[in-house]
């Protein structure tokens, strides 16, 4: 191996690729980063409120609230208070946000297919388990 940092350099390229790939895709959408994977939750399961967003996506509570908002504006979600408890903010796609996240959806998938369409199965099983061990490797220390 000719680089000092093989891991890291094959990680970023990866992740550099993948997110050029999908930013592109998802740039004429009017989506800013982030709201795709939104979207994608809430195609998923509609009507979560956005502390589930939060712990789904990993990130933090104001960064959804802000996606929220900026979402609510271009009528991609709608917001209500539960029924059940009130303190609770419920998140919903709207028509248009359900056909953008239709679209989002077949983004994503075009890009996974393309990202692995010359790998077998196996390989693909194999490059999801050493992901997974890495990033328990990391995430342990």
């Amino acid at each position: 191996m000719n680089s000092e940092f093989p891991i890291e350099k094959a990680i970023i390229n990866l992740i550099t690729s993948y997110k050029s790939r999908i930013t592109k895709r998802m740039r004429p959408l009017g989506l800013y980063p982030g709201q795709d994977m939104i979207l994608l939750e809430l195609l998923k399961k509609d009507g979560i409120s956005q502390n589930k967003l939060v712990v789904e996506l990993c990130v933090d509570h104001s960064t959804i609230a802000k996606s929220v908002n900026r979402m609510i504006k271009t009528d991609l979600v709608k917001t209500e208070k539960s029924t059940k408890d009130k303190r609770v903010t419920l998140v919903s796609l709207t028509e248009h946000g359900r056909q953008v996240a239709t679209h989002v959806q077949d983004v994503w998938l075009e890009a996974e297919y393309d990202a692995t369409n010359d790998l077998s199965d196996e390989e693909q099983r194999l490059f999801i388990e050493m992901l997974e061990k890495i990033t328990k490797n990391l995430n342990s220390k």
